[in-house]
């Protein structure tokens, strides 16, 4: 009777193609933000993608629906990275015994040192927020997110005695909507603004705005 030899572990063959298939998928991204930021979104093509990773087209659909499947996945990331480097600016611990100007300076800092994380990819963001009502959807998010903890951190300051404003929601939608905006025109180079300058600008109108005088 013939002697039947332990079948190899399926696992062991496995890894190295999984290995193999997320260095594609990283090429196929990394490649995407190329061709999105040299020719634009419109304008480039999944075969375009496909070359520039080295794949054929075939592969490509292996891994992505199409290319806008893979801008919403840029996104996705782009806008967790930026939300939670703000928010660690909002942690009320962080604000309790510090002088408040030197948080907020914190705080705006941090608002426009985000947009230096991916900038092409923000830029494509920009480019499709008002064409795409997922992208706004998923701009909102990163909104909504930053607000909330802004709003906590106000409460909390109120609380304290520490404002000098009372609806502190608002206050929360007219600082964030207005460094939003100042820091993404910086962002797309349209404001002829130095980031610095910019930066201790808007710390000084917030503070203003914010805290008491005393």
């Amino acid at each position: 009777m013939p002697v039947r030899t332990k079948p190899r572990p399926r696992q062991a063959l496995r890894t190295p193609q999984q290995a193999r298939s997320r260095r594609t998928r990283a090429r196929i991204l990394k490649a995407a933000v190329a061709c999105f930021e040299a020719r634009g979104y419109d304008a480039t093509t999944t075969a375009a993608i496909a070359r520039r990773a080295g794949i054929g087209v075939g592969s490509f659909y292996g891994y992505f629906r199409d290319k806008r499947a893979i801008l919403l996945e840029l996104l996705e990331a782009t806008i967790q990275k930026i939300a939670d480097y703000v928010v660690q600016s909002l942690d009320p611990q962080m604000w309790r015994d510090a002088d408040p100007r030197a948080s907020v300076r914190t705080l705006i800092d941090a608002l426009f040192h985000a947009r230096t994380f991916n900038p092409g990819m923000q830029r494509i963001v920009w480019e499709r927020y008002f064409k795409d009502e997922e992208f706004r959807a998923a701009v909102g998010i990163i909104e909504r997110r930053i607000r909330s903890a802004m709003e906590e951190l106000f409460a909390r300051l109120k609380a304290d005695g520490r404002l000098r404003v009372d609806d502190t929601d608002t206050a929360a939608f007219v600082i964030y909507s207005s460094i939003e905006w100042t820091a993404s025109r910086l962002m797309l180079g349209e404001s002829g603004a130095e980031t610095d300058r910019t930066v201790a600008a808007a710390s000084d109108m917030v503070s203003r705005f914010l805290f008491k005088r005393g």
